[in-house]
Order: C-alpha cells, then structure tokens, then sequence
C-alpha cells in the first residue's frame, strides 16, 4: 500500500478561526470609556471575561452573581458564562415545543422537532464543556482549549440547523427571537474560551506557553492522519478486511448474523470495550441508518464502495427536513467508516436530499464513496477525515482528506 497523504480542505477551520478573531478584534476596537460601554461600570473582572465578546452587556449580565466575588476564579466566571447558556438554550427547546404544539403545519411541526433534538444536542456539549471547565486546573483549561471550541463550535451549528429548517416567515422570526439569547451567550463563551490566555493574564495566572494548542482539526507528526485518530484506528484503516474480527456481520443473502444493518446496530452491547465491528456483505442496503450517540466507537467496513451501499432517497421537496433526509446519520463518538458507500437517490429535481450526515466527533471515512445531487455530504458538527471521495463537490466539507 502507498504511504498516504494528508489535504486539508479546513473550510469550516477557516470559518471558525475566522468568527472567533473576528469576535476579538471587533470587541477591541470598541471604546471602553463609551458611556454606553456595559464594561466601563462593571467590576475588573468582569471586564476582563467579557472584553473579547461581541454582546457585551449580555455577557455582564450573565455574570453578575460574581460580579462582588472577589474570590471568584476565571474558571468561576467561565462556569457561569456557560451555565447562563445552558439556562437560555433550555428556554428555546421550551419554545420550540410550545410552538410545535401550535401549528397546524405539518412541514413547520416537523421543523420545530427537528429543533427540540438539536438543542438538546446543544445542550448535551454545553453540559460537557461545563464539567470539563468545573473538572479541571486552570492550567489545564487552556490545553483543553480545542475540545471547547469543538463543543461550543457544535452548539453554534445545532442552533443554526434549527432555524435553517424553519421556513414559515412568522415562525421563523419567532424561533430566532426565542434563540437570540441563546446564541449571542454561546458566542460570548466560544470567544472567552479562545482568548483563555490573554484572560489568565489579566488575572496575573501564568500559561504554559511551551504548550502549544491544538488546531480544531489536526494532523499527526507523520502529516498523514489526524492527530485524535489513535495509533489503534490508524492500523484499523489500514488493515486488510481478512485481519479484522468483526463483532457481527450483515448479509442481505442470510449468510451473515443479521439482514439489516440496523439489526446489527440494535445489538450493540452495553457494557462495550473497545470497538463495536460490523461486517457488511455486498449489496445494495434500502435503509435509513442512524447510529446514535450511546453508540460509540462503532467501525462498519464492507466489501467497497460500489459494492457495499447504504441507500435512500428522502427529501427536501417530499417535506423532509435537510437534516433528517439523509440516508445514514452518524452521531455517536468515534465512527469510522471504511470500505462503502453512501447515497441517495432522490435525484436533482427534489432540491436537498442528503446521502450521509456525520455528527460524530473524531469520526473517520477511509475509502468511502458519496452519491447525490444536492447536500450529499452534510458534515454537520465536530472533527472528521475522509479519504477517497466520489466528486471533487464534496472538497468543501471541511474534513482532512487522505488520499490514497
């Protein structure tokens, strides 16, 4: 096998890095002796955790029970700032339901679900972020630094998805309002996360500054692989299928230990360790596969990109959201894909119709194929690499490509 090479495409590293010093170079260059600057009557601290935000007086308010503490730690006010998310993130998952329940739009009841599951995603990486922030020494926090621009990175993209599905103009006003605390807290947090240093410094904490932080998508030493794909997955990737010990193989001709690869997933195990490998023979699969976020570390390799395929055809115009048309969704932690292919076939004329959804964080495709006509790969949230894709469309996903 020839040795393989790492592209970065990096667009939503763009995207993101580009948000982020955006963040801090609009807030600094606002004038802090304004009168209408919340900083200029706000404590030092409090200044300090708010001035590389875009919504300031939001960030003050949300910090005002520690505005008098004079013990409190820059961890303290991190908390808080993503508690308050947590609590105004809660407050647009009620709305959506309430508003669910309101309309006799079947399209637009369908829109406010899909924004009751994304939120709760929301909320499940704020939660997570939290306990890393609560966990953990503030010397650590700023090492930590990528995993929380991952997860607060997501919950920018679970928000936006929401109101991406909601098309009704009234209910969409409706929804953005219902979320506009929401997000200006979460991009108030995603900007103090990525100033931590400057913030430790104005409270005379000193960084490791040998340590270097990592890049929201990394690649390793060799520069052929990304740095949180352990050296277990990368031989994984690499190894013929007759080296892998499936757990449970799929055959549609009845020669494997299910039919359906949803049964093989329906069987994953509870107390797993390690990884959870499914087998899928050759055929064409006409199911709508999720594996969903208990269901981590799962591996699937089949028999080639042609001939292993996982199809469907749901669609935008037939009144499916984007976000639930595709035809194999991966949610939970550490999926990795080899050796088959994704697509959907509802044709052009039925606008966005998506073959495959990745949501898993630290996910990897590795000879995988891609068919469609519009949003066939929806890269939605998190880390992911690719190797091998069908069109060069699909360059624009934002993942490490590993060519072979």
């Amino acid at each position: 096998m020839s040795k393989n090479k790492a592209v970065i495409g990096g667009v939503s590293i763009i995207l993101v890095v580009g948000v982020v010093i955006g963040l801090i170079a609009g807030a600094g260059h606002k004038n802090s002796s304004d009168n209408n600057d919340p900083l200029a009557t706000s404590s030092k601290s409090v200044a300090a955790i708010c001035n590389p935000t875009d919504y300031k007086q939001a960030c003050v308010d949300s910090l005002n029970t520690l505005a008098n503490n004079q013990s409190a730690t820059p961890m303290d006010f991190m908390k808080a700032a993503i508690e308050a998310t947590i609590q105004q993130v809660k407050l647009a998952m009620d709305k959506s339901l309430s508003m669910g329940k309101n309309t006799d739009n079947s399209t637009q009841k369908m829109a406010m679900e899909d924004c009751e599951d994304l939120l709760q995603f929301a909320i499940d990486e704020l939660q997570a972020s939290f306990s890393m922030v609560g966990d953990s020494k503030m010397h650590t926090v700023k090492d930590r630094e990528a995993e929380l621009v991952n997860w607060l990175s997501a919950v920018i993209s679970y928000q936006q998805t929401c109101l991406d599905g909601v098309t009704h103009p009234e209910l969409k006003n409706e929804m953005s309002n219902g979320l506009r605390n929401a997000t200006q807290l979460t991009s108030n947090a995603l900007a103090i996360v990525s100033a931590i240093s400057d913030i430790l410094s104005s409270f005379n904490i000193p960084t490791n500054s040998s340590v270097a932080t990592r890049q929201l998508l990394d690649t390793s030493e060799e520069g052929e692989y990304p740095s949180w794909l352990s050296s277990g997955d990368r031989k994984l990737l690499q190894a013929s299928p007759n080296n892998l010990k499936p757990n449970a193989i799929v055959a549609k001709d009845g020669s494997g230990q299910y039919k359906t690869i949803a049964a093989a997933l329906a069987a994953y195990p509870k107390d797993l360790r390690g990884r959870y490998i499914i087998y899928i023979k050759v055929g064409v699969y006409d199911e709508y596969i999720t594996v969903d976020k208990k269901q981590i570390n799962v591996l699937m390799y089949g028999d080639g990109p042609r001939k292993t395929i996982v199809t469907g055809r749901k669609n935008n115009v037939d009144g499916v959201s984007t976000y639930l048309s595709a035809s194999f969704s991966a949610v939970g932690l550490g999926f990795i894909a080899k050796s088959m292919g994704f697509q959907n076939t509802a044709g052009p004329q039925k606008h966005q119709a998506v073959a495959l959804r990745v949501q898993s964080d630290m996910s990897a495709f590795y000879n995988c194929r891609m068919d469609g006509y519009q949003d066939t790969l929806y890269t939605q949230t998190h880390r992911s690499s690719t190797a091998t894709v069908s069109s060069p469309a699909l360059l624009i996903s934002s993942l490490v490509m590993l060519q072979q």
